[in-house]
């Protein structure tokens, strides 16, 4: 099951939000203060951790890029999303008053949405038919290196930190299958990431797209630069758009690619009919 808890997270008097203003949150869990559950999940170091945390926006405005002063009371919203394969978590607290390090909060869970992954194949037959649209809400980290055949990995394995700020689908899609692969306990085998991104690339039409490149600081001198915007793409190859599909919705959940625990990689799919 993958599971999302909607926050209304309210600042109880005039505060300065850090770049990636979901810290606030992932503090609250890590110091196990908040959903005390999800710590683990929070702090581990695995690449593709089954958790996302959310920035906080206030009317689809992401508080993301630069530190930003909110007044008290405030209404913001954020939402944090992790898969579990155990009895659904009964949270022992609903929220609460906190103090962080960035000010003090009021923190209401409004609601938690329980996604079976059936219900991911439902949405699949509906939208069978229909183009492909990715959003990526905030910056989306995504290396090209996976492009390289399993064979000449270990050639290159000390070249770091290559991003590529205009994604295709076939890098979008293997990211998404390893996301997927990891959340349910299954190997990550390479040459079967590289098959699929090579048939997406091969077999895939782009019909639009609106990116750009975005980079924020994530703390202790570091920064991610990645893409923000969006694409429409369609796969020609029934069989292997089903399973693209299958990934893509998972990760409209759990974000995709690096830095998904404090907010980058958010992502919205939906379908859109094809034009004439």
């Amino acid at each position: 099951m993958i599971y999302r808890v909607n926050l209304t997270v309210t600042p109880l008097h005039n505060v300065v939000l850090p770049t990636l203003s979901s810290k606030v949150i992932k503090y609250l869990i890590a110091s196990q203060q908040f959903l005390p559950e999800l710590k683990q999940l929070v702090l581990t170091e695995d690449k593709y951790k089954p958790i996302f945390i959310s920035n906080l926006r206030d009317n689809e405005r992401i508080f993301l890029d630069k530190e930003r002063g909110v007044k008290a009371n405030t209404e913001l919203k954020a939402f944090v999303s992790f898969y579990s394969e155990t009895v659904p978590p009964t949270f022992a607290s609903r929220g609460g008053i906190y103090n962080t390090p960035y000010g003090k909060f009021a923190i209401n869970i409004d609601n938690i949405k329980i996604i079976d992954l059936s219900e991911i194949s439902k949405e699949i037959e509906k939208n069978i038919d229909k183009n492909i649209k990715a959003t990526f809400k905030t910056p989306v980290v995504l290396s090209p290196k996976l492009f390289l055949p399993p064979s000449l990995k270990d050639k290159f394995v000390n070249i770091s930190n290559i991003i590529t700020t205009l994604p295709p689908p076939g890098l979008i899609s293997a990211y998404a299958y390893n996301l997927y692969c990891s959340i349910l306990g299954k190997r990550i085998i390479e040459e079967k990431e590289f098959k699929l991104a090579t048939l997406v690339n091969g077999l895939s039409i782009v019909t639009s797209y609106n990116m750009r490149p975005l980079t924020v600081d994530i703390g202790k001198n570091r920064k991610n630069r990645g893409a923000v915007g969006w694409i429409e793409f369609d796969i020609v190859y029934e069989k292997l758009k089903r399973k693209v599909m299958k990934y893509l919705l998972v990760a409209s959940y759990l974000g995709l690619g690096k830095g998904r625990g404090i907010g980058l990689g958010e992502t919205e799919i939906s379908f859109l009919s094809k034009k004439i």
